[in-house]
């Protein structure tokens, strides 16, 4: 997208700039912003500037959500939502596949996305008993919400090749009944070589749709996600496929977002091939890192700890070995690369940083910057090893609010405040950026705020009171915290001069609102370098 170049002031009663100074206005030229100052000097610096009063409202930089996945909410917007705002029971969720099943020909795939056990089904997992009785005639698939695991139908399992007698593959687990039969869940890897290409180096069960479809999907969620104030996003796992359909809107000067991609390890080779682009602060889209795995969901109680789930002998999954996780962070290393280690439970962090560890002693880097994703439980020690080596915590953001009541039954009441630590973490001088991880959790950055600040988890318990932080820490971490996690320190996430024109319209001071109402500050428009993307 291309901002006209004449010079554009913005005034409105409070205009945070996360710099300390809140000037009276703005003046921004192209996609930058020229100056601060008061109206009237600003007009008379630049005569003919057209002026932007919004008001009471407050001004605050764009949000940006440093990790989600856009790419794949746009695939799963074309697919059955079962997520529990829609579906609240078993025969709600069988009702919206057979619904499907009935306006798709026979033999292709009912594929469902949402999908929360807790929530829509009682806390009991699906079987594919079930789906077969809903749908015997085509193949079903239903992702649930952590994007970690899955459950299948018969015919669906037939088409994977996978059998009673099948082995899984490595990183990934196969459900089984009390009879050693398949149950139909599938979790991890099992998942990903069924349905989604980024995470997976082999083809796919389940064929994407065309790129002009899935371009058409993302700039639908866009629109959604400029609702929200967002005007940037790191997109935290991208194939060739996503990557495709990303560079078709960069090429077609549709991308309205602002996207930092982070590239698939299992497609490490080709993004390394892709010819260099210059990169200037404009850039829509840029490759900030490369992506890999260590353990399973937190959300799913599945992640790699060093005590074992409440209640079970199970200290969670291993997606890949010791070893093999330090060959690939060596790896990226060396390339010169950003590593972004989706690491959850406290083992799985120690494992990172002993990756990191190795990789730093046999080839010192200025600054690698190296992220851990999610980085959910952590103590003393990982924090003080994580700042030694400059690197940033990328933690759920939303997570108190939207699943605190079901992780205490995982990790117990000692864990839960160690558990998205965003206060130990500021407090011990690590990096901190925002994230939402939708479609596992919700996106709106302003209810992350809020549970950020209050902590208060569904059923109105406080989840881990001691890592509360303030609005304006909270703020900090989805302006310039996330700008620091891609390395865009420079030009994002202040509303400064040289900066980038990217900023909310807020119809309330969220620094004066009620806590709990965070989430329902409106957001009166959104602006991407120096261009209007939305507006209420």
């Amino acid at each position: 997208m291309s901002a006209p170049e004449s010079v554009q002031i913005v005034t409105a009663r409070r205009i945070v700039t996360m710099t300390g100074a809140e000037p009276p206005a703005f003046a921004m030229r192209g996609e930058r912003i020229v100056a601060h100052g008061a109206v009237a000097d600003l007009r008379g610096e630049f005569p003919g500037a057209q002026l932007h009063d919004f008001g009471d409202a407050t001004v605050i930089p764009g949000f940006n959500d440093a990790h989600q996945h856009p790419t794949v909410v746009a695939a799963q917007s074309l697919q059955v939502d079962l997520s529990p705002s829609r579906i609240s029971s078993t025969a709600d969720l069988t009702a919206a596949l057979r619904e499907q099943a009935a306006a798709t020909p026979p033999g292709e795939w009912v594929i469902g996305c949402g999908y929360d056990s807790f929530r829509s089904n009682g806390g009991r997992e699906l079987t594919r008993a079930e789906l077969d009785e809903a749908c015997p005639d085509h193949p079903v698939l239903v992702v649930h919400v952590t994007l970690h695991a899955g459950v299948v139908n018969s015919p669906g399992l037939a088409l994977a090749g996978l059998t009673d007698s099948s082995e899984p593959p490595p990183g990934g687990h196969l459900g089984r009944d009390a009879a050693g039969r398949l149950d139909g869940v599938i979790h991890d890897q099992a998942l990903y070589d069924l349905a989604f290409p980024a995470f997976t180096p082999r083809p796919t069960i389940v064929q994407d749709p065309s790129t002009e479809v899935l371009a058409a999907a993302f700039t639908r969620h866009a629109a959604a996600l400029h609702a929200a104030g967002i005007t940037s996003v790191g997109d935290a796992l991208v194939g060739r496929t996503e990557w495709q359909v990303l560079r078709h809107l960069a090429d077609q000067d549709q991308l309205t977002l602002r996207v930092n991609a982070l590239a698939a390890y299992d497609h490490f080779d080709y993004f390394r091939a892709l010819p260099d682009t210059p990169l200037t602060p404009e850039t829509r889209l840029r490759l900030g890192g490369v992506k890999t795995f260590a353990d399973g969901a937190v959300n799913g109680g599945t992640c790699l700890v060093e005590q074992p789930i409440e209640g079970t002998d199970s200290y969670g999954l291993e997606r890949v070995s010791a070893a093999e996780l330090a060959d690939t962070v060596r790896h990226v290393h060396d390339a010169g690369w950003r590593v972004c280690v989706h690491a959850n439970g406290d083992r799985a962090i120690r494992r990172v940083l002993d990756a990191v560890d190795q990789a730093q002693a046999a080839n010192p880097r200025e600054d690698p910057r190296h992220r851990i994703e999610h980085c959910s439980i952590i103590d003393d020690e990982i924090l003080k090893r994580m700042r030694d080596h400059g690197m940033v915590a990328v933690p759920f953001a939303n997570y108190a609010a939207a699943h605190g009541d079901k992780l205490t039954k995982y990790y117990g009441a000692e864990r839960v405040e160690r558990m998205f630590a965003h206060r130990s973490m500021l407090d011990a001088g690590v990096a901190v950026a925002g994230s939402s991880d939708h479609p596992c959790g919700p996106f709106p950055p302003l209810y992350a705020l809020r549970s950020c600040v209050t902590r208060l988890a569904p059923n109105g318990e406080v989840f881990g009171p001691s890592q509360r932080i303030s609005v304006e820490a909270a703020l900090g971490i989805y302006t310039t915290g996330s700008a620091y996690a891609s390395g865009e320190e420079a030009t994002k996430g202040q509303l400064a001069p040289g900066f980038l024109a990217d900023f909310a319209v807020l119809a309330e001071d969220p620094f004066a609102a009620d806590p709990e109402a965070l989430d329902r500050v409106q957001v009166r428009e959104t602006w991407v370098g120096g261009e209007r993307v939305w507006s209420a």
